[in-house]
């Protein structure tokens, strides 16, 4: 079933390597790959065109309601059916879905202050596992719907989260970022707890990169699988994902 399953999520970003992905989604063929991805400057290029107000509250996007079908269509719409279109050039036969779709997640309001944020939880792995098993790639943007039929913006790293965990996958977080680097530059191969508290403290994470961080060892320890933080343009994207081995920076339990 889930065996060999292996998900990543793709930032805003990494969706722009056009020429890696190709050739990821060419090494993925008869391989179980779950593809996750945000959007958020797609959403914010579309608001700039329509002269929409873009309101960001601690790193979230305020998404009323009114504004969902905008914030809906980059993401659903643009970047769902962009990525699916690259994923079917380069041989998968890939299906573009909602996080929440076949009962994977559930999904709630994560705060009034925010509007259609939804908070998501591992439901159900029964509808992924019968596309995996019958040789889909999903390609999941990150946007679910509760049982009222409401629909919710959602984290693109909390929905590959919560994936993962439903999967019992190991996670890869590519973006442009190629992993923790120590304070000489150098790409940090592993880390676990222990390391990253002490790494923290002299001052060589700092910033995003330490919310980042934080984030992977969570995750780490959600899901008991490696997580990794990667760069689209890591020249062992193809094989290391696919085969599931160390790429950039791994984060053990």
């Amino acid at each position: 079933m889930t065996q060999n399953t292996v998900v990543v999520k793709l930032s805003g970003k990494a969706l722009g390597g056009v020429e890696e992905l190709s050739k990821l989604f060419q090494a993925a063929r008869g391989q179980k790959l779950v593809v996750v991805h945000g959007g958020g400057v797609e959403v914010d290029a579309l608001f700039k065109a329509l002269n929409l107000e873009v309101i960001k509250k601690d790193g979230l996007r305020v998404s009323p309601k009114e504004q969902m079908p905008y914030i809906s269509a980059a993401l659903a719409g643009q970047c769902n059916k962009g990525l699916q279109a690259l994923a079917i050039k380069n041989g998968l036969n890939a299906l573009g879905i909602l996080a929440s779709d076949g009962n994977t997640l559930t999904v709630k309001q994560l705060s009034k202050d925010l509007g259609m944020v939804g908070l998501v939880e591992p439901k159900s792995a029964d509808y992924l596992n019968m596309l995996l098993d019958n040789g889909y790639t999903p390609v999941i943007a990150s946007l679910a719907l509760d049982d009222n039929g409401d629909m919710y913006n959602v984290n693109a790293d909390d929905a590959a989260l919560a994936i993962a965990r439903v999967l019992n996958a190991p996670l890869y977080y590519i973006s442009d970022v190629p992993g923790v680097l120590d304070k000489q530059g150098n790409l940090i191969d592993e880390l676990d707890e222990t390391k990253v508290k002490a790494l923290i403290e002299d001052g060589t994470i700092t910033g995003g990169m330490t919310v980042k961080v934080k984030s992977a060892l969570d995750a780490t320890r959600l899901i008991k699988k490696p997580v990794y933080i990667a760069s689209y343009k890591d020249p062992n994207l193809s094989t290391n994902l696919i085969s599931r081995q160390r790429l950039g920076t791994v984060f053990n339990v």
